[in-house]
């Protein structure tokens, strides 16, 4: 099939649009001989490859056009390949456009005997740089480490006094999750807490009254899930108490030994605790 006949059926059918990991080709190439093997030429009208070769911007489509009922293929990529999802908001008209500019590069299939050729780990003519495993033998994988992340629980209205914190653990170069930085405008603040947490082997504790108010649920919540958490001896906590009596502390947390803030060497102490606890874990 010629590349502006298969556009023609990408337009006028049902058409899905995938976008697949230019750098793993030898896996992806798998999921489009299956797509080949499984669905004739009586049912997929149209099936070919999107590329983009700009090195800021390497991106891999893979088209499908489908002339009459579709349901078949939404049931059997469920089943097979559940955690494909299309590329919504990306539309074949757009690429082809960039096609015509010289931005990308057009490939068609009407069956699965060349995908291997075509999809070659190797550069070609359509793909012009290799796969990632094989620019990881020529120059090697990356060697930063990824180190483990400390929350920073607190509430928004001890921000001032946390924000010390945070730029003093910065400088000693140890991860943190601070909500600040983490979640913008726009962002589900649950969703992000959730991942923060769930990211984070340490929590620091920033204890005050402000943290301790009925009306700080979010506060609660972190604290319990690391105190949960370190009985299953898979997270720990750091308490810096910024004021609150013994007494008035919540029954869990007494039974820690706290970092005063008003000692005049709280940030040194924590950054220790920190190093320390992440350590044993």
């Amino acid at each position: 099939m010629k590349p502006e006949e298969m556009v023609d059926n990408l337009l006028e059918h049902r058409t899905y649009l995938f976008s697949l990991d230019y750098g793993d080709r030898k896996n992806e190439r798998e999921f489009v001989k299956d797509v080949l093997d499984r669905f004739n030429r009586f049912q997929l009208t149209g099936c070919g490859l999107f590329i983009n070769n700009t090195p800021y911007n390497l991106e891999l489509y893979f088209c499908l056009s489908f002339e009459r009922d579709d349901r078949d293929f939404d049931s059997w990529l469920s089943k097979h390949y559940p955690h494909k999802i299309r590329a919504y908001n990306v539309f074949v008209n757009e690429l082809m456009e960039a096609v015509y500019r010289k931005g990308y590069s057009l490939v068609t299939f009407i069956d699965s005997s060349n995908i291997d050729e075509v999809m070659t780990i190797n550069r070609n003519e359509l793909f012009l740089y290799p796969d990632r495993e094989v620019m990881f033998e020529i120059w090697g994988k990356p060697v930063i480490e990824k180190k483990k992340k400390v929350f920073l629980s607190h509430s928004s209205k001890d921000k001032d006094i946390v924000d010390v914190y945070y730029n003093e653990i910065q400088k000693a170069e140890l991860k943190a999750w601070y909500d600040k930085e983490e979640i913008t405008a726009g962002d589900s603040i649950t969703s992000k807490v959730s991942e923060g947490l769930e990211e984070c082997e340490l929590g620091v504790i920033f204890l005050s009254d402000n943290f301790l108010s009925k009306h700080s649920g979010w506060t609660e919540a972190e604290c319990n899930y690391f105190i949960n958490r370190r009985m299953k001896k898979n997270k720990t906590l750091v308490v810096v108490n910024l004021g609150v009596d013994y007494d008035n502390m919540p029954p869990l947390l007494q039974d820690y030994l706290y970092i005063d803030a008003n000692n005049g060497k709280a940030t040194d102490e924590l950054i220790h605790a920190v190093r320390k606890q992440l350590d044993r874990i």
